[in-house]
């Protein structure tokens, strides 16, 4: 029997059920007891097939899109996805996080930000470096990401030069790394390959509670890349797994 990458799993399943919507193979790629986080997605395999049904009654685009896709880190059982999503006229950066289980999808989070309309930016929340570097520590970048965290807790800002590279980018539209002294933060996973790291967090403000994940890509023991998606914890949800 042919061995399959966990990525190269969850890359057949966008291609096929997500994108094609062949939702006979949904059993093929889906546990029966998949957990879901999204809120607004029923759990279970059954759920994600009811979303998808009423997905395949909407009207395909007119127009051949290019592949949402733009960063996929596989990390163990673990695999996330970035994605740069058209819907509804509606540009969103999507961040997608699965936990496989003997070669199906167990487990799934996301959260989605609507990209601001700023068409004179080179800089978006999706574009920039790609490329995984396979030689560089994943042990160590995850190790560095953690520090900056403990670093920067409420109250406490370490200096920018510690942790980012002289010509670094950011792709989030508020700056949220440079914010990060002014939250109460969880850091509930941190997977990584070769040179990028992703964080799944929970934020608290003075107000309100918020999904948060984050990309870095790392150069040289320090953060030279960052992209980051929010979305606001519901009151209400499909299902009562949470959204962590």
């Amino acid at each position: 029997m042919e061995h399959k990458s966990n990525k190269t799993i969850i890359l057949e399943c966008y291609r096929k059920i997500i994108r094609d919507l062949y939702l006979s193979l949904i059993e093929t790629y889906i546990r029966e007891d998949y957990i879901q986080h999204s809120p607004t997605v029923k759990n279970g395999r059954a759920g994600l097939l009811e979303m998808l049904t009423f997905l395949k009654t909407l009207p395909k685009p007119r127009e051949i899109t290019p592949s949402p896709i733009v960063r996929v880190i596989a990390d163990g059982d673990f695999v996330g996805v970035h994605l740069d999503v058209k819907f509804m006229g509606k540009s969103m950066a999507v961040i997608d996080l699965y936990r496989l289980e003997n070669g199906q999808l167990a487990e799934h989070w996301d959260a989605g930000q609507a990209q601001p309309e700023n068409a004179n930016s080179p800089i978006t929340m999706t574009n920039g470096s790609s490329i995984i570097e396979d030689s560089a520590d994943k042990n160590k970048n995850k190790e560095l990401v953690t520090d900056f965290y403990s670093a920067n807790s409420v109250g406490n800002l370490a200096g920018p030069g510690k942790y980012f590279t002289p010509g670094f980018i950011e792709h989030s539209p508020t700056g949220v790394l440079l914010n990060t002294q002014k939250l109460e933060i969880k850091v509930h996973r941190i997977i990584g390959e070769g040179n990028f790291i992703l964080t799944q967090c929970e934020c608290k403000n003075s107000s309100n509670t918020f999904a948060q994940y984050n990309i870095f890509k790392m150069e040289d023991d320090k953060i030279a890349e960052h992209w980051s998606v929010e979305q606001a914890v519901p009151v209400t949800m499909a299902h009562t797994n949470g959204m962590f």
